[in-house]
């Protein structure tokens, strides 16, 4: 049996969104989903890439990448532990492997995780997976890192061709590790750094490092660096002005609800859950303005029954009512089926 209600439902879309969307009668949708009508290769295509998933996921012949199976988590897991512990006496993966250790160190510090890392080296194969798995179950939940994991079982298990590399899942690992450490322990200072100055100190110093290679002598040398020096005490100087002001514990707070909810949105976008049509786009558009992606998501959770504390508070300090989501969730209910 193939996905099309299935992830229709979930998606929260009429079977007249659908049919708008494709160029077909809603009928005809319908009759897909019951299997009393077998659409088009073109037309497995057009669903395919509006409800954002594979053709041979929406037929049913995939599996669901997206659920977290023992298998998933053992493979995450090893491979951690795998690529942690690893000489690199092969030398494929010599970079990736380091930046992953660095990761989980900093990760293991900033947790102030007893042991660390590197002293279950001599441990056994179980007590190792125990560790891994308590202490960084967190990436159980990156669903990027989930659906790659288990696309690459998949179709190494089946020796289809892919064009998954394996030094993605190193990579993966490490970011969602990165992520979480930032998710964690970062203060809001750290914050300010980050969302103030975190691409220009890496423009300035990148310039900096370009430009003592073509220093004529000493005393070029030595401007090169008063100058980024300079630059450096302005940003210092910068930061604690903005440290000081009396609004800067209320920035950081909006901030971190910003963020956390702004992570969530993106990751609906890309996967194509959140959809909207031109007239809901246009109200939100005109009454939010940059911020009509938060109230968009807002819709969307409180359509799927979800919760929408953490973005009630960020609207809150935006100082942003709710009147026209109220009325929006009157009109979506007025068109499903």
């Amino acid at each position: 049996m193939n996905r099309i209600k299935e992830i229709r439902k979930k998606k929260g879309l009429s079977l007249q969104q659908v049919a708008d969307a494709v160029g077909l009668g809603n009928n005809t949708i319908s009759r897909y989903e019951t299997g009393k009508r077998e659409p088009k290769l073109e037309t497995w295509k057009k669903l395919a890439n509006f409800f954002g998933v594979s053709v041979p996921y929406l037929q049913g012949i995939e599996p669901d990448f997206s659920k977290v199976t023992v298998k998933t988590k053992e493979f995450i897991i090893s491979e951690l532990d795998k690529n942690y512990f690893n000489d690199n006496k092969d030398r494929e993966y010599k970079n990736s492997r380091s930046k992953l250790k660095q990761a989980v160190d900093e990760y293991a510090t900033y947790a102030k995780l007893d042991p660390k890392p590197i002293k279950i080296k001599t441990d056994n194969d179980k007590n190792r997976f125990k560790y891994w798995s308590h202490h960084f179950s967190f990436l159980f939940t990156s669903e990027y890192l989930i659906r790659w994991v288990n696309r690459y079982i998949y179709f190494t298990t089946n020796n289809y061709k892919s064009h998954l590399r394996y030094s993605n899942f190193i990579f993966a690992v490490k970011d969602v590790i990165k992520a979480q450490t930032l998710k964690e322990f970062q203060t809001d200072i750290g914050l300010l750094v980050n969302d103030k100055a975190k691409n220009r100190l890496e423009n300035a110093f990148s310039s900096f490092e370009r430009r003592l290679n073509f220093s004529k002598n000493i005393n070029d040398l030595n401007a090169q660096f008063n100058s980024y020096i300079d630059f450096l005490n302005d940003l210092q100087s910068e930061l604690n002005e903005s440290i000081k002001n009396a609004d800067f514990k209320l920035w950081a707070k909006k901030k971190r609800l910003e963020n956390i909810i702004g992570a969530e949105y993106f990751g609906l976008l890309l996967n194509g859950s959140i959809r909207f049509d031109k007239e809901d786009t246009r109200i939100l558009s005109e009454k939010y303005g940059d911020n009509a992606w938060i109230a968009a998501l807002r819709q969307y959770k409180l359509k799927n029954k979800q919760d929408v504390t953490e973005i009630d508070k960020y609207l809150g300090l935006l100082g942003i009512k709710d009147e026209v989501l109220n009325k929006l969730d009157g009109k979506d209910n007025k068109k499903k089926n």
